[in-house]
């Protein structure tokens, strides 16, 4: 089971600081190998010292149901908001004229966002 130690999170959750511990992230995943589940809970003690907390399995899903109360925000909802707010990669124009003769020129993504430009 030593494989189950390096994995490629798939998301990370960032847990609120406790009264023994700071700066708290817990990464789930999958292990490639086994393709059991696999969480790993970093975190610092106040007097400067490091902990890391490895888990395949049912125990990785005990820890994450463990400490789901605790989460603040994700890198899966940063993410997803960085995409909803602008146009994001690669853009491409759209020109729409109105009834009254207007053209207005829009500036979209594959993501489905836009921003209008310019209207004339």
């Amino acid at each position: 089971m030593r494989h189950c130690c390096s994995f490629r999170a798939d998301d990370i959750y960032f847990l609120i600081d406790n009264d023994l511990y700071s700066s708290r992230r817990l990464s789930i995943g999958f292990c490639p190998i086994c393709s059991k589940p696999v969480a790993e809970l970093i975190q610092w003690r106040f007097d400067g010292k490091y902990e890391k907390i490895s888990l395949a399995g049912i125990k990785a899903n005990d820890l994450v149901e463990k400490h789901k109360k605790e989460i603040s925000y994700s890198m899966r909802q940063i993410n997803y908001a960085r995409f909803k707010a602008k146009p994001f990669g690669w853009v491409y124009g759209i020109n729409k004229s109105t009834k009254n003769d207007k053209v207005r020129q829009y500036a979209c993504d594959f993501y489905g966002n836009k921003e209008l430009i310019k209207s004339f």
